[in-house]
């Protein structure tokens, strides 16, 4: 930003001086007008009924005189804001405003007195009695108008402060954004104060951000391709080796004791190198499922048709399964090309650690919030020990589940190894069974 003409100060300050000016104006423009209304019009002359009432009372209770001047000042003094003056015979006798003692020239009653004027009987007279309650009206139209200008002052300086506290909750909402991982939300930069200024530093850290982001991308993109590259091309000349190593065992065999051994230990260590390599292969290009779209799908037709092509797949090779798959009509979300990756590991790991004299057990069901597979085998006893695992097959299928926003768990028990899919539903509710009744498949 090339300058912080409005700093955040500076705008205070313009914000309390545009409010002070405007309640001062105000005051001003509504003091001038009450002014003007309450000792020009007509209808402030007349006299509140029940000041008047009180004062009469007070007369003839006291048994005033007009010429008593004591107890009328008194009788005002009471009445803050109460003027009266008092006319006998159109001769002005007694102003609570004026000393009228020293007068050598009385004090005549005119028209307009006697207009305003109110007959009023004192003990000595019946007088002209002139009531000026104005003053009253007019305090209290001031201290009303300066409460007016005071609240005018404030309404300004908190919808000023309002429109920047906005902005600083549309900041916060956007950072928020950015916290969640959406880097694509631009940062909303208004005016050219210290706020703006900070938005502006977040911004050119979520472009920074985002960049890096692709470019991290980018090169794991390469680097899998690379490493799916280097292990496609690895395995061509590993698989001539193997075939060489096969010739080589065929002409020493029985022969060369010796030479046999090497070249079978040979083998076995080019047959797990050429196992490695097509792990590595498969996990370096599982992140292509990733990318695909999921679909919401029906667990009974989709599951149980993959499960009766991993059936097959595994009686195939001579494994003896049992099955009891009843799926109720719910709906659950899936990558069909990562479900049969996953069925294709399973049944690798089955070839490799399975029992084949022992049966393989594949149970399906509804389990409230998700469809439940669950597939228990025999281990198979080696001699010498269990072969080596890198765990690549475990690794993908966990992977792959947790991505299709699944489970997948396994446990060993009792010579038994048992795999539990877990599929969550597309939403929680289960519909009711047309009827289809558990069925077990030998």
């Amino acid at each position: 930003m090339s300058s912080n003409r409005w700093t955040i100060m500076k705008k205070l300050i313009a914000l309390l001086l545009i409010a002070a000016a405007v309640s001062i104006s105000f005051l001003i423009i509504a003091v001038t007008v009450s002014t003007r209304l309450i000792f020009t019009s007509d209808g402030f002359d007349r006299p509140d009924e029940k000041i008047l009432v009180d004062l009469k009372e007070y007369i003839q209770k006291e048994e005033i005189r007009t010429d008593d001047e004591e107890r009328l000042d008194a009788w005002c003094g009471a009445n803050r804001g109460v003027d009266i003056e008092v006319f006998v015979n159109e001769r002005l006798v007694y102003s609570s405003t004026a000393d009228l003692r020293g007068l050598e020239t009385p004090i005549r009653e005119t028209e307009l007195d006697r207009r305003r004027a109110v007959k009023v009987s004192f003990s000595d007279a019946l007088a002209d009695v002139i009531l000026y309650d104005y003053f009253y009206s007019y305090e209290n139209t001031v201290v009303a108008e300066i409460l007016a200008a005071i609240a005018i002052f404030f309404i300004i300086v908190i919808v000023g402060i309002r429109r920047e506290t906005e902005y600083i909750r549309l900041l916060n909402d956007e950072i928020h954004a950015l916290e969640g991982g959406d880097l694509t939300r631009e940062m909303t930069i208004r005016g050219s104060d210290e706020i703006a200024t900070l938005a502006e530093s977040i911004d050119e850290f979520r472009k920074s951000m985002k960049n890096q982001l692709t470019t991290i991308e980018r090169l794991e993109k390469t680097n899998r391709m690379t490493s799916a590259e280097i292990a496609h091309d690895l395995r061509t000349p590993l698989t001539s080796l193997m075939m060489y190593l096969d010739f080589g065992l065929s002409e020493v065999q029985g022969k060369e004791p010796k030479a046999e051994e090497y070249l079978t230990k040979a083998k076995e260590k080019s047959i797990r190198l050429k196992n490695l390599l097509e792990e590595n292969f498969s996990y370096t290009t599982m992140t292509d499922y990733f990318l695909k779209e999921k679909q919401e799908v029906s667990a009974d037709i989709v599951l149980s048709g993959f499960i009766n092509d991993f059936v097959v797949n595994l009686e195939s090779r001579g494994f003896h399964v049992l099955t009891d798959i009843f799926f109720k009509e719910s709906s659950i979300l899936l990558q069909r090309d990562a479900l049969g990756r996953i069925f294709g590991n399973l049944a690798t790991n089955i070839y490799k650690y399975a029992k084949k004299e022992g049966n393989v057990y594949i149970c399906g069901r509804d389990k409230g919030t998700c469809a439940e597979i669950r597939i228990e085998n025999e281990i198979r006893v080696y001699e010498g020990g269990k072969p080596h695992s890198t765990g690549f097959g475990s690794r993908i299928v966990k992977r792959l589940m947790e991505e299709m926003g699944g489970e997948y768990s396994t446990e060993e028990r009792d010579g038994r190894y048992v795999t539990i899919l877990r599929f969550m539903k597309a939403d929680n509710h289960i519909s009711n069974s047309l009827g289809k009744e558990p069925g077990k498949v030998l």
